[in-house]
């Protein structure tokens, strides 16, 4: 019986014992970075009454005979699972997610803990509210870096320090220029001129007597045919003339007439078919010329259009070939673009009036084919010379392709907006030279037929390229001397007029001196990234004094390299180009701090620097289980929680940092409360044990009475 009340006696002591870690833990319900306790229970020693016996002969064994001494505590745990994170938006509330610590000290130990309501004490550093243990980890150097062999320790953050003014060293340029920049000058030109065709004239260049082109194109196939044979085909080359193509039909008919006396000439405009040495009675009957282009066969059908027949003794001729006018021929012999005399006559005075750059030109008067005067006007030619002095041009255009600056457009020339015959005024690059407002009129001088009227009308010009400026770009950046004064740069970039090359130049706003490397040129290979940046006095860096007593400041200029998009580009886009960075700054101080999961805290100064400043490093062991608490909700190590060992948030250990949040206790109250009530039912019953060993007890002794 005695047994029996030390056993109720060792129940009702230890499930006090796990009602004292429940309480604990309700007591902690809200407790940052609290960790549930857990109380697991053993049976105690046993009394043995009877050992077991081994089976013998035909008998079994017997079991040993135990009575059990009672219960005692087995463990008392500490439940690490993960709390929840409570989000405060206060920037030194830390909570950690995974199963590290933070690591503290107090001068004379370590110590450990999840509460990560950290505070500032007067010195800047980062301290636990409770106790004022202060966090451990790594202070940066002065340029945010961490040099091999800084040690751990204490965490400061230094409210008020200054962050040392730096000097530029680079400036980084991005983003596009244009590559259509080039500056352009006015060109205008005239209707189309015509003249009288001759032998030598090509044939694509053929237009008929009411001023069609015939569209005679290189590799056309020709047909010339006559009844009773089979159509001969002519292929036009690029050289092929009209005495070609008479030579041609020439070798055409005789063989198929059989007959060498046909002959077929071109002169002047006329195209003659000679039958004048054929037999009486002989004829070629139903000559005709086509062409396989469809657009291009009606003007040649109609342009070379025969009689149903040309007898033998007789000839026909095609009159009315034109071909674009040159720069030789007389004013007096062309025609305007329907093929139409302009009515020009000797003594009329031709005008030329219009503007350059907004500014009226003074107006320039001459007299068409005037006998007494050898300065009159006689061909085209002069025409364009007579231009080029009235508006002031020089001879060519200044471009690439060194265009006259006034000419007569050439037949088969590459350009199609200009038409062959053409009177084409090209001015000089930029808006400053824009040519507008041309007028070129003739004036009657007897007042009779014929008149000027198809001169003038065939005198408007049409404008198909306007003047603009030279593309440019500038971008500005302020840049910094060794002390830290500000001095503001400006980078222009001019296209330079040769494609894909740029123009740069910088300069400055202030007192500052240029000492070198301030010119260059940048070009741009065809896949629009730059293909080399030169300097003009074959610096290497830009170079200048800024006159305040500091030293020479040398600039690395960045503009990207080839195959590359990161720095200046040229594409066909607008001109974008600035000077996005440089790396020099002034003196800051450090104005706030920002802290990042892997435990980086960040400074930033007023001088819009942000700079490592320190790096939280938290605490793990083998056996987290094992750490003995120690009050103010730290831990310390034990002997068999294993050594702490201090590594990087998110980087050596896999728990990472979450600013701004706490975690809250572990503690699960529906558990606690169930624990609670299991608790009370297993002392009520250990107790309810002693009260009926007492009684039996009490019966034992009243056996004497």
């Amino acid at each position: 019986m005695v047994r029996s009340l030390y056993a109720g006696i060792s129940g009702l002591r230890n499930h006090q014992v796990g009602m004292d870690v429940t309480g604990n833990n309700i007591a902690n319900v809200n407790t940052v970075g609290f960790k549930a306790g857990r109380v697991t229970f053993e049976e105690s020693m046993a009394q043995l009454l009877q050992g077991a016996s081994r089976p013998a002969g035909n008998a079994g064994g017997t079991n040993p005979l135990q009575v059990g001494l009672g219960m005692s505590v087995g463990s008392i745990d500490t439940i690490l699972s993960q709390g929840n994170l409570q989000t405060t938006g206060q920037i030194t509330d830390l909570a950690l997610e995974g199963k590290a610590y933070f690591a503290f000290s107090n001068g004379e130990g370590n110590f450990y803990g999840r509460n990560g309501a950290l505070q500032l004490d007067s010195l800047g550093r980062l301290v636990s509210p409770t106790n004022g243990f202060r966090l451990q980890g790594m202070m940066a150097a002065v340029d945010g870096t961490y040099p091999a062999g800084t040690q751990i320790g204490d965490l400061r953050v230094p409210y008020g320090e200054k962050s040392p003014a730096r000097e530029t060293s680079m400036v980084r340029y991005a983003c596009n220029l244009d590559s259509d920049s080039e500056g352009l000058g006015t060109v205008a030109h005239s209707n189309r001129y015509l003249a009288q065709a001759a032998d030598n004239d090509t044939v694509t260049a053929l237009f008929d007597q009411d001023g069609n082109d015939l569209g005679i194109q290189v590799g056309d196939a020709l047909s010339v045919s006559i009844a009773g044979s089979d159509p001969g085909q002519i292929v036009v080359t690029p050289t092929m003339t009209m005495a070609d193509l008479a030579a041609e039909i020439q070798t055409y008919l005789r063989t198929e007439t059989g007959n060498n006396f046909v002959s077929v000439n071109a002169n002047n405009g006329d195209f003659t078919v000679d039958a004048s040495l054929l037999n009486v009675g002989d004829s070629i009957v139903g000559l005709q010329i086509s062409s396989n282009r469809p657009g291009s066969n009606s003007y040649v059908a109609n342009a070379f259009s025969f009689p149903p027949s040309i007898d033998g003794g007789s000839s026909h001729t095609v009159t009315g070939f034109r071909a674009p006018a040159t720069e030789t021929d007389n004013l007096a012999d062309i025609f305007d673009a329907n093929g139409q005399a302009l009515g020009l006559e000797s003594g009329d005075e031709i005008n030329i009036n219009g503007s350059v750059g907004g500014t009226n030109i003074t107006t320039t008067t001459a007299t068409f084919d005037d006998p007494a005067d050898p300065d009159t006007l006689v061909t085209l030619g002069d025409l364009t010379v007579l231009l080029q002095q009235a508006f002031r041009l020089p001879q060519t255009d200044g471009t690439l392709y060194d265009n006259p600056s006034v000419s007569v457009n050439d037949a088969n020339t590459d350009d199609d907006r200009i038409p062959d015959g053409s009177i084409v005024i090209r001015g000089q690059r930029e808006e400053a030279f824009a040519i507008d407002s041309i007028s070129i009129t003739a004036t009657d001088s007897n007042n009779a037929v014929p008149a000027p009227r198809r001169f003038n009308a065939n005198m408007a010009f049409t404008e198909i390229q306007t003047a603009r400026n030279t593309g440019m770009q500038s971008t500005s950046i302020v840049v910094y001397d060794e002390s830290g004064d500000a001095h503001s740069i400006t980078t222009t970039f001019t296209h330079s007029g040769t494609p894909g090359e740029w123009l740069w130049e910088i300069t400055t706003e202030g007192g500052e001196q240029i000492i070198s490397g301030n010119r260059g040129r940048i070009t741009f290979g065809q896949d629009g990234s730059p293909s080399s940046f030169t300097f003009d006095d074959n610096s290497t860096q830009f170079r200048f004094d800024p006159m305040n007593g500091s030293n020479v400041v040398g600039i690395n200029l960045d503009v990207g390299t080839p195959g590359s998009y990161r720095g200046i580009t040229q594409f066909r886009a607008e001109s974008t180009t600035v000077a996005r960075e440089q790396d020099g700054y002034p003196m800051g101080k450090l104005q706030e701090i920002s802290i990042d999961e892997y435990g980086e805290i960040s400074g930033v100064y007023t001088n819009g620097i942000s700079k490592s400043i320190a790096r939280i490093f938290v605490a793990e062991v083998n056996n987290p289980a094992g750490l003995m608490k120690v009050g103010d909700s730290m831990y310390s190590v034990s002997n068999n929680s294993g050594e702490a060992v201090l590594l990087r948030p998110g980087v050596g250990s896999a728990t990472k940092i979450k600013p701004g949040a706490l975690e809250m206790s572990n503690v699960e109250l529906a558990t606690e409360f169930t624990n609670m009530i299991t608790t009370q039912r297993g002392f009520q019953a250990n107790a309810r044990v002693i009260t009926t060993s007492d009684t039996m007890l009490q019966e034992l002794v009243q056996l004497v009475r």
